[in-house]
């Protein structure tokens, strides 16, 4: 790892963090996407459905109670209103069977929903209408006895039929329910998992690149203040190749060439000192040598004296002898 730069190592830990917040975030838009599904799913394939199958019970019902009603009243108001309510009520369950069956369904359900089919078929055409033919003949004795003995024991049939077909869509919706909760456990597990393992990693580079900038750093401080004291005996670790090694190898070539520097300066302090004592032995030499010229020349002097006193004393002799001849 000192092997890389800093800005590549910071490069690697925002990356990590980024891919982990990426990857959290697809998880959760993910779970939210299949949640959603779920609740489309368990509305349209079950919740409408249901409210088909029972608004369909419910039609049928009534179809039951305006025959029943139109044989207990006996009026012709009765009998064409209840006759037109059927007739209604009829077509409009034909419209939503219609619109069930066109729905997707599975091999179960289509097996459920054809028993319905056939059960209500043989409802209709064994019950209701000839008890609605019977109405419209104002036979009431044929539509009394048609809805004892056909209709009730027939829609009962089909009542249970409708009521299989309604337990199959709340099985469905439950296990649609079981499932999206599976899911979201699971999302949530990993979710969590990402977390810990994202924030785990984040924490490990994070401290691993504290510990890599500033442990450099101060032993490049340590350095350098032992440099500016006169240490130049100080062990540099220059292994690695990002920014704090090209530091560490400044401070060594720093000190190296300090060391170079000073060499060269105490060299030339010794050769300035040989050079003194050189010139301070010549001025020696030359106060000997001055002393002994002067000693000579004060010899010189006495003899010049001497020399003198001589040419005097013979320039007197000449005189007296002038003035004796």
């Amino acid at each position: 790892m000192n092997q890389l730069k800093i800005s590549t190592r910071l490069g690697i830990l925002i990356a990590i963090l980024a891919f982990g917040l990426v990857l959290i975030g697809s998880i959760g838009l993910y779970g939210m996407a299949k949640g959603d599904a779920a609740m489309d799913d368990s509305y349209n394939d079950s919740t409408v459905m249901i409210a088909k199958i029972d608004q369909i019970k419910y039609l049928m019902l009534t179809n039951r109670l305006a025959v029943a009603n139109a044989v207990v009243e006996k009026l012709e108001w009765r009998i064409k209103k209840s006759t037109d309510e059927i007739q209604a009520n009829t077509a409009q369950i034909n419209t939503m069977w219609a619109s069930y069956m066109a729905g997707p369904m599975v091999p179960e359900e289509a097996q459920l929903a054809k028993t319905f089919a056939d059960k209500r078929a043989i409802y209709v055409q064994a019950g209701l209408n000839p008890a609605l033919a019977a109405l419209r003949a104002n036979d009431l004795a044929e539509t009394e006895r048609l809805m004892v003995e056909k209709m009730r024991y027939n829609y009962e049939v089909v009542s249970k039929a409708a009521d299989a077909l309604t337990k199959f869509q709340l099985n469905e919706a439950k296990a649609n329910f079981e499932a999206n909760s599976a899911r979201y456990h699971t999302i949530r597990a990993i979710s969590i998992t990402s977390i810990v393992v994202g924030l785990f990693i984040a924490v490990a580079l994070g401290l691993q690149l504290l510990r890599s900038i500033t442990i450099p750093l101060r032993r490049a401080a340590e350095v350098s203040e032992a440099i500016a004291q006169g240490d130049l005996t100080q062990t540099v670790d220059t292994t690695g190749n990002n920014e704090i090694a090209q530091l560490m190898r400044a401070v060594n070539h720093m000190q190296t060439s300090l060391v170079s520097v000073v060499s060269h300066v105490r060299q030339g302090s010794e050769s300035v000192a040989t050079a003194s004592a050189e010139i301070a032995q010549g001025n020696q030499d030359l106060s000997n040598r001055t002393e002994s010229q002067a000693s000579a020349l004060e010899q010189t002097a006495a003899s010049m004296e001497e020399l003198s006193s001589t040419v005097k004393q013979n320039a007197d002799n000449a005189r007296q002898a002038n003035q004796l001849a």
